[in-house]
């Protein structure tokens, strides 16, 4: 099943220089991917409230060309056959004006809330969703992240109450908002990034005190959020 979603941009997705933002790209790609859970029978909310939430573990971005304001939008998302029970891949494209302008991919556990640990994804879920033998990466493993030596910077973040989500952690979107604001001012104000790689850890909890530690890297910039007891919880990759 692929699903295509049309999205109506807002003012707020926009940088001053009519890109999009990078947050807005993910937002529009996450949106495309809970229309088709509805469409499947597997409404997120209605999980979650049953004890199992889908939980992201990996983002993979490529931008070719960033969206500008005016610019119709759309979505295009489906799942991968699932050779592993316990992971499984939604693939992503968006098209601007028809033009293939980002591709992205995804890994998803479920997650059975009351033990904490992945469950098996049932052929039941699998056939739901039913999966097209159609790749976004002809590799599916995903870049390998490498922790850095040492880190430059560190910037305290601040939890607030609308960053937790239905499953009572931080939404996994709102990661890249605080590795964005753990860069450097000269890199954030020239930012213009073409991938992006997202790995999570660790949930973080409300009440939780977190740092985002900055480092450099033959021009990737890479952002740990880690917990106060030295845990890490996301590595995000800026490239």
């Amino acid at each position: 099943m692929i699903i295509d979603f049309e999205y109506q941009p807002l003012l707020e997705d926009y940088k001053k220089n009519g890109d999009m933002l990078l947050g807005s790209i993910l937002k529009i790609l996450e949106n495309s991917g809970n229309k088709h859970s509805d469409a499947a029978g597997d409404a997120i909310l209605e999980g979650s409230s049953n004890g199992k939430a889908w939980v992201l573990t990996d983002w993979l971005i490529d931008v070719i060309i960033y969206p500008k304001y005016g610019d119709k939008i759309v979505a295009r998302t489906w799942s991968e056959p699932v050779n592993n029970l316990f992971i499984c891949t939604r693939d992503f494209e968006m098209y601007c004006n028809g033009e293939l302008s980002v591709k992205g991919t995804t890994k998803w556990i479920l997650l059975d809330l009351n033990t904490n640990r992945p469950c098996k994804i049932t052929q039941e879920i699998i056939n739901k969703y039913q999966p097209e033998d159609k790749h976004t990466y002809e590799d599916s493993k995903l870049p390998k992240l490498v922790l850095p030596e040492s880190f430059s910077r560190e910037t305290p973040i601040a939890i607030r109450r609308l960053d937790i989500d239905f499953n009572d952690h931080v939404h996994n979107l709102t990661y890249l908002d605080y590795a964005l604001e753990g860069l450097p001012e000269e890199v954030f104000e020239n930012r213009n990034f073409k991938k992006l790689r997202i790995s999570y850890k660790m949930a973080v909890k409300s009440g939780e005190a977190i740092v985002c530690k900055y480092a450099e890297n033959e021009g990737r910039h890479i952002c740990c959020i880690y917990g106060k007891g030295g845990d890490l919880k996301t590595q995000i990759e800026f490239d």
